[in-house]
């Protein structure tokens, strides 16, 4: 898995992350989006949710749902939430 295949899957599932969890944006950070993973790296995952359904349910939906598509932990970041 590389930095490509982990936007394309981000890119191709937009809309269904925004109609079940409530994800207005999704992006990638840390080392894959430097390509400067190894065999250990997590993927890091920044989201932006609407409001309206901002909850742990969905966070947490969605973490599980990238480490099964992943086969791989996945650290996921609330963009208001991280520091520039």
């Amino acid at each position: 898995m590389n930095k490509n295949d982990i936007l394309s899957y981000l890119k191709e599932n937009k809309a269904d992350f925004y109609n079940q969890y409530g994800i207005r944006r999704v992006g990638l950070f840390g080392s894959f989006s430097r390509k400067e993973q190894t065999a250990e790296s997590d993927i890091d995952i920044a989201i932006e949710m609407i409001a309206e359904r901002k909850n742990l349910h969905n966070f947490l939906a969605f973490k599980r749902r990238l480490e099964q598509e992943f086969n791989c932990n996945v650290d996921v970041g609330i963009e208001s939430s991280l520091d520039a």
